[in-house]
């Protein structure tokens, strides 16, 4: 399978290769530019991550994820977040490190439990027999003043791991990366189905390195298959995501126009 982008740059091969290889690839070419840029209306929050500040969160928390958790290639995290620039950063993260990602799973079987700070997900969350992680989501990712019963702070934690990362075992195309739909996709797979989602994005059109994506999150739990079409759709295709929380429609057109937004999508 290979898929054009509409600003013609071509996507040849990397259904066949793992999400890691991608992201290798994306930050090489654009480093600088935008990545993801998160509104929280609520508390005026916005925050705009370059594909390399994007990149170095990442390194930091798989670092956290391999020298800490110590998970076995193929375990899997729980991650109990709404959408957020910290949560797409806790979807790639452990990919890196070949472990799987499971949006809003089941924490009782799980290696490890990311939960942010609502007491239902923290109680769900305190069911994992691992280790247990929360995300304060406060503004420039602050840690908590208190930390919640039985877990670690995040924030607090990744500040001391490095920005560079290597894999132990780095992930291959049949490593398991995503759980979608109950189901446990491949790297293999995962990259697929973001390449057709990239491909047939929103209104028929394929995304591409110029597209700017306002994505509106209407409610915080989201399926693997929703992470899909707002992170991983525009990574592959090398677009910016603009991540707005809170916002009624009115104001959502004005983050449009400033944001530059050429394409749309709802959550919820």
């Amino acid at each position: 399978m290979t898929t054009t982008s509409s600003d013609g740059n071509a996507l040849d091969g990397l259904p066949s290769r793992d999400l890691a290889t991608v992201w290798r690839a994306r930050l090489a070419s654009n480093g600088a530019r935008p990545f993801l840029t998160f509104h929280d209306d609520t508390t005026g929050e916005r925050v705009e991550l370059s594909y390399a500040t994007f990149g170095n969160w990442l390194a930091k928390t798989a670092n956290l994820v391999q020298d800490d958790l110590l998970p076995e290639p193929g375990d899997r995290i729980a991650v109990s977040a709404p959408p957020h620039w910290l949560t797409a950063v806790w979807a790639v993260a452990p990919l890196l490190a070949g472990v799987v990602v499971d949006p809003w799973g089941e924490p009782k079987s799980a290696h490890t439990a990311v939960a942010y700070s609502d007491e239902r997900a923290l109680d769900a969350a305190r069911d994992c027999p691992g280790e247990r992680l929360a995300l304060s989501l406060l503004p420039l990712g602050r840690p908590f003043d208190v930390v919640p019963d039985g877990f670690r702070d995040y924030a607090a934690e990744v500040r001391g791991f490095g920005d560079r990362f290597a894999a132990f075992e780095p992930p291959t195309p049949d490593t398991a990366a995503l759980v979608v739909g109950g189901r446990t996709l491949t790297h293999r797979e995962l990259v697929e189905a973001a390449a057709l989602a990239a491909s047939t994005f929103g209104d028929g059109a394929s995304l591409g390195g110029a597209d700017r994506v306002l994505v509106d999150a209407r409610r915080d739990p989201f399926s693997g298959a929703e992470l899909v079409d707002w992170l991983f759709a525009p990574l592959l295709a090398g677009a910016a995501v603009v991540l707005v929380r809170g916002a009624g429609a009115e104001r959502l057109d004005r983050i449009a126009e400033m944001e530059r937004a050429t394409r749309r999508l709802v959550l919820g």
